[in-house]
């Protein structure tokens, strides 16, 4: 094996192992929304009382970091392309 079928080969085990995270992180986003909605039925009226500020923040970092998986596989495909 050629050291750039190696370095293909690892490159593609990375992109493996970016599909299990964003895997993870849909998980993750459902379990915050499902959550939320628990939360919510708690006190319907006032649901700001019930529903921490930082389960918010948590969603938005999750898709941050879903947007960030998803350029850095591009990247990858575009380097093992040009090799």
């Amino acid at each position: 094996m050629s050291a750039l079928e190696e370095l293909a080969q690892a490159i593609r085990a990375v992109e493996e192992r970016l599909a299990e995270a964003g895997t993870h992180l849909v998980t993750c986003r459902t379990a915050l929304t499902e959550a939320e909605r628990a939360l919510t039925k708690l006190d319907p009226d006032h649901p700001e009382t019930v529903v921490p500020p930082g389960l918010h923040r948590a969603d938005d970092q999750v898709e941050r970091i879903q947007g960030m998986l998803e350029h850095v596989t591009d990247t990858l495909r575009d380097f093992v392309t040009r090799l």
